[in-house]
C-alpha cells in the first residue's frame, strides 16, 4: 500500500487571530460620549432652574437695593500739629504736619422693600481729605426690617495722621475759615431675606463730597453742603 498522494487531504481550518487584550475602543467612545452628555444636560438643566427660580422671585418679591447716605457730619476735633511736636502760629511754622481729627458721621439707611428684610453687614466708611484717607471704621452687623430707615452714627478719629506740607497748608487755611472739605466712603454688604432664607450678600458702596464747619466755629459744627453717588 503506498502513501496517499499530496493533496489527498482536506487543508485543517485556520485558527482565530490573537487579540491579546487589546482595548474595546468603540465601546470606551461611547461611554465617555455618554457621560460628557449627562453632565452637560444636567449642567444646562441646572442653570435653567437657577434663573427660574431668580425670575419667580423677581417677579413675587419684586427686591430693590437699599440706600444709604450720609445724613449730617460733626467735627468735635479738627486741629492740625507738626510731627515734632513744635508750636504752630503761623502757616510757615508748618512742618511736617499730622491730623488730629474726631468726626462723627450720622447714617441714614433704608430698605425701600415692603416683602424682604435686609442684613446689613461689612458696613465700613473711610474718610479722606484732599485723597488722603486719614480715618475708617466698622460698624456692627445689624437687621433692617421691611420698609424701614434708620439712622447709624459712626465715630472716626484719627490721631497724628500724616499730611504733605502743601496739604497741611491748605487745610490750616480752611479751618480758619470755618469750611473743611471732606470725601467720605460708605461701602455696606447688604443680604436679602426671604422668610428663613437669605440671600448671599451683595454690596452697595457711596461715594460723598461734603464741606462741614468745626466745633470752634461760630455756629459749631455743622454739615454745610453734601453731594453724594452710587458706584458700582
Amino acid at each position: 500500500m503506498g502513501w496517499p498522494k499530496a493533496g489527498g487531504f482536506p487543508n485543517p481550518p485556520l485558527p482565530p487571530p490573537l487579540t491579546y487584550g487589546r482595548p474595546r475602543r468603540k465601546s470606551y467612545s461611547y461611554s465617555l460620549c455618554y457621560c460628557l452628555s449627562f453632565f452637560f444636560s444636567f449642567l444646562v438643566i441646572l442653570l435653567v432652574l437657577a434663573g427660574l427660580t431668580v425670575f419667580i422671585i423677581y417677579v413675587v418679591f419684586q427686591p430693590e437695593l437699599p440706600k444709604a447716605t450720609i445724613q449730617n457730619v460733626a467735627i468735635t476735633k479738627f486741629n492740625l500739629t507738626n510731627r515734632s511736636g513744635g508750636p504752630l502760629k503761623t502757616l510757615a511754622d508748618l512742618k511736617n504736619p499730622v491730623l488730629n481729627a474726631n468726626v462723627a458721621f450720622t447714617i441714614q439707611v433704608e430698605n425701600p422693600n415692603e416683602k424682604l428684610g435686609i442684613h446689613f453687614r461689612d458696613v465700613s466708611v473711610i474718610v479722606a481729605y484732599n485723597g488722603t484717607e486719614f480715618a475708617h471704621s466698622f460698624e456692627a452687623p445689624f437687621f433692617q426690617g421691611k420698609k424701614t430707615t434708620s439712622e447709624v452714627v459712626v465715630n472716626l478719629k484719627a490721631s497724628s495722621a500724616p499730611l504733605s506740607e502743601s496739604q497741611g497748608k491748605e487745610l490750616q487755611i480752611a479751618i480758619n475759615n470755618h469750611d473743611i472739605p471732606l470725601s467720605a466712603r460708605i461701602n455696606v454688604g447688604a443680604a436679602l431675606q426671604i422668610g428663613s432664607w437669605v440671600i448671599p450678600p451683595g454690596h452697595i458702596h457711596v461715594a460723598c463730597n461734603l464741606r462741614a464747619s468745626p466745633a470752634t466755629a461760630p455756629r459749631g459744627a455743622k454739615l454745610l453742603s453734601k453731594s453724594c453717588k452710587w458706584l458700582r
